[in-house]
C-alpha cells in the first residue's frame, strides 16, 4: 500500500490524540492506473491537486509545523470500511432475494425485495459508518517524519 507524503500545515498539540493537518499532494488515480495496470478507474481524472488531511500523530513522533511527514491509514481499518460500506448492502441484497426465492415469490417481488434490503443495508452502513467512534479508525496518522523544508 502507497503511504503518501505531505507537509504539516497546522499543529493541534493539545488534541488528545494530538493532530495535525497535512497538505498532500493527491492524484486522482494509483500507482498502477498510471502505469495503465490497474482497474481503470482513474483514466478519465488523472490530475494531481493539492489536499489537507486532517491526521493524528503517532504517540512516540516529534514533529513541528512545516516537517514533511509520511501518513498512512491502517490496511485492516480499510479493509473494513469497504467491507461495511460495500459487504453489508451486497450481503443485504443476496440473502432477501434467496428469501424471497424460496418463499416462492414471483420476480418482480423477489427483486423489490432485493432493491429493499439494499436500500436498508446503505442506510444501515451509513449509520454504522457515521458514528464518530467508528471514524477515529479512519483517520490517517502521522507515521514517519521525512525532514522538514
Amino acid at each position: 500500500m502507497e503511504m503518501p507524503e505531505g507537509r504539516i500545515i497546522e499543529l493541534h498539540d493539545n488534541a488528545d490524540p494530538p493532530r495535525a493537518v497535512v497538505e498532500v499532494e493527491s492524484s486522482l488515480r494509483c500507482a498502477r492506473c498510471a502505469a495503465g495496470k490497474g482497474c481503470g478507474a482513474g483514466l478519465l481524472g488523472g490530475e494531481t491537486r493539492v489536499r489537507r488531511v486532517d491526521a493524528t500523530i503517532r504517540d512516540s513522533l516529534e514533529v513541528g509545523a512545516g516537517d514533511r511527514v509520511q501518513i498512512a491509514l491502517d490496511p485492516a481499518e480499510l479493509l473494513q470500511g469497504a467491507f461495511v460500506a460495500y459487504g453489508i448492502p451486497l450481503l443485504a441484497i443476496v440473502v432477501a432475494a434467496a428469501l424471497a426465492w424460496f418463499a416462492g415469490w414471483s420476480e418482480l417481488a423477489t427483486v423489490a425485495a432485493a432493491l429493499g434490503a439494499m436500500a436498508t443495508g446503505i442506510a444501515a452502513a451509513r449509520a454504522y459508518l457515521g458514528r464518530r467512534r467508528c471514524l477515529h479508525g479512519f483517520t490517517p496518522v502521522v507515521v514517519a517524519r521525512l525532514g522538514s523544508d
